[in-house]
């Protein structure tokens, strides 16, 4: 209503109060301004209103009244819904297929197991563990101090934390767990790691660690998970790998074991989590987490198509357009510190041997047509173990692809195609010395559209390697690229498929493989120490090359050690210049880790890893149920 209307209202009242000798009652009510006067009504006097309006003077105000009723409704209504919110509630349950099967869910051993390594980070805790920005932040510890010589290492522990069946958390499960990997009855493939550090507990709450030499990246390994002594100590330690905790285990971590089921070949099928009643931080939201196990990728993507599971631990590229029909779910690409390559074991084939055989394999694959062609570019191209984000890392721009080199290489060791004749050209030459075969031989040899054999031969035989790969849908992608490669610059190549959960076991352990096409985790701080140092060839090593190099062990030594990254970056770089001449394998990309999750899960947020199972790093703060609530 307009204003004016309203003080002619107002001033028409007071009028007819003058008239009833109602004036007097309102007098002190009014105040005289200035610029004009302000005229307020009492109580009583509004009690009287009625009667002095007209009808439409009454309408006008009930229309007002109305107006402005709606209006503070209304901005009532939207303060509220502008505020009001989705907050996380406890609740749900979250299903995640993964391909493969666990063994033994236990800190000493599941680094061997992508599915045991997945499991055992959500049941165990360790001292200190790494953030979504692999930040080192505190877990089972209070905090921690270094002396200023770099070699010891003291923890206090947080106290008041407990095991799920109630007994308290102390130094001695510290003591245990450590000691226990580094006793060898053991055989916990972390021991080296261990090896020379001395662990003692100061009291209850403080234990020590005391190193041989500074290493400035020892802090990294101590996100270790943590075993309950009081159960594990009654256990012989040639025992443990039969034990029941294995597959049943108690752990600090947001989650506890609850259930599993197996199928009638005694795999685990399925294994189930609840969420950990006494867990030292923030109770996790998802109530219960299942996980479902599958012999390949093939059958994990049709779970996931079918809606059977909620998440897939990793999705090949190869397979992404399968599930092109749901529109639920979330891919997330993520670094990772891996780096696919094709390792040579030269005990199992003598060619290997030869520095310029293994140069012309190099120079005879197209690197950029498999990160384009098999991978979906969802990789970067590499030449060498040292990754992006480590010192001594530099961009690869070229892709160095070669054939005429890698024949000429390949000529010069004296390999050459043999002249393959038809039967009509033998019986032609019949009484000639120029026979070279028989009529037999023909049907063995592959030949080309010139009359020569498809694949090289020296001294009468052909060149043959064999490729190993775990049959994963990604990996004989990459495979098939390379042995299309390899033939093309006359090398007969054949492809060894083995299946996902024997290939650690049959393969890699014994180093059963001519040529395998592998990829390795570096971790957090991507030092290849592990992976290229003499002391870890063999059975138990992660030297899948058996590579020894005096001169590179002394640089990945140094590297390990050092703090400086402008020193660190130079011990690299040399170490790289001596793989680039010995070429025990050829590093042909770093990949993206692609992890599919449904939408329905919320709370997730990821960019990278820096192993697999730190997809579930803060896992506690995902959420499916929600309660309204204020900002």
């Amino acid at each position: 209503m307009p204003l004016h209307k309203i003080l002619l209202i107002l001033r028409k009242i007071s009028d007819k109060f003058k008239k009833n000798d109602l004036y007097q009652d309102g007098q002190n009510q009014y105040s005289t301004q200035r610029n004009g006067f302000k005229k307020f009504l009492t109580l009583r006097q509004i009690k009287y209103l009625p009667k002095f309006l007209s009808l439409k003077e009454k309408m006008i105000i009930c229309a007002a009244s109305i107006i402005i009723m709606i209006c503070v409704i209304m901005i009532s209504y939207l303060t509220w819904k502008n505020n009001l919110i989705d907050k996380p509630a406890h609740g749900g349950v979250y299903t995640e297929g993964i391909v493969g099967s666990p063994q033994k869910i236990n800190p000493l051993y599941a680094s061997t197991n992508e599915a045991d390594r997945d499991i055992a980070s959500l049941i165990f805790s360790g001292l200190i563990k790494f953030d979504e920005e692999q930040n080192i932040i505190s877990d089972l510890a209070k905090d921690w101090f270094v002396d200023e010589f770099g070699t010891k290492y003291t923890f206090r522990l947080k106290e008041n934390i407990k095991w799920p069946d109630g007994k308290p958390f102390t130094s001695e499960d510290v003591i245990f767990t450590f000691g226990a990997i580094q006793n060898p009855d053991y055989q916990s493939p972390l021991r080296l790691i261990f090896e020379d550090v001395v662990v003692e507990a100061i009291d209850q709450h403080t234990v020590q660690f005391t190193l041989p030499k500074s290493f400035a990246q020892f802090i990294k390994n101590l996100n270790v998970g943590i075993l309950p002594a009081h159960l594990w100590q009654d256990i012989k330690p040639e025992n443990t790998l039969i034990a029941e905790l294995n597959l049943k285990p108690i752990g600090l971590g947001p989650y506890s074991f609850d259930s599993y089921t197996k199928d009638k070949q005694g795999y685990i099928k399925s294994y189930t989590l609840i969420s950990n009643n006494y867990y030292h931080l923030n109770e996790p939201f998802i109530k219960q987490i299942t996980f479902k196990f599958y012999p390949n990728f093939e059958l994990a993507v049709d779970a996931l198509k079918n809606k059977n599971i909620d998440g897939l631990n990793f999705l090949p590229q190869n397979l992404k357009e399968s599930l092109a029909a749901r529109n639920d779910i979330n891919y997330y690409s993520l670094s990772l510190p891996q780096y696919t390559a094709i390792f040579f074991n030269q005990e199992k084939n003598d060619l290997l041997k030869i520095n310029n055989f293994r140069k012309a394999l190099d120079l005879g694959i197209d690197k950029d047509k498999i990160i384009s062609n098999a991978l979906s570019n969802e990789a970067k191209l590499i030449t060498s173990p040292i990754l992006p984000g480590v010192p001594g890392y530099v961009e690869e721009q070229t892709n160095i692809f070669d054939v005429e080199q890698a024949k000429k290489l390949l000529n010069d060791l004296g390999f050459s195609k043999k002249e393959i004749k038809t039967e009509k050209q033998i019986d032609q030459d019949k009484n000639t010395e120029q026979i070279t075969t028989t009529t037999k031989d023909v049907t063995l040899y592959e030949t080309d559209a010139s009359g020569l054999s498809k694949f090289l031969y020296k001294d009468g035989s052909e060149i043959t390697l064999t490729l190993t790969i775990a049959d994963h849908p990604q990996s004989i992608a990459v495979a098939e690229l390379v042995q299309k490669y390899w033939q093309a610059i006359g090398i007969k190549t054949n492809l060894n498929i083995i299946d996902s959960k024997q290939i650690q076991k049959d393969i890699i352990a014994p180093r059963n493989f001519e040529a395998l096409l592998f990829g390795e985790i570096l971790g957090s701080d991507g030092d290849p120490y592990a992976f290229w140092h003499s002391s870890q060839a063999g059975e138990n090593g992660l030297n899948l090359a058996n590579f020894k190099n005096s001169a590179a062990d002394e640089l990945l030594k140094k590297a390990m050690e050092e703090n400086d990254e402008t020193k660190k970056a130079d011990y690299h770089t040399k170490f790289k210049k001596i793989l680039a001449e010995q070429i025990p394998a050829i590093f042909l990309y770093n990949p993206n880790y692609t992890y599919v999750v449904a939408n329905k899960i919320k709370g997730i947020n990821l960019t990278h890893i820096a192993t697999p199972e730190d997809r579930l790093l803060n896992i506690k703060s995902w959420y499916i149920k929600t309660n309204k609530g204020f900002k």
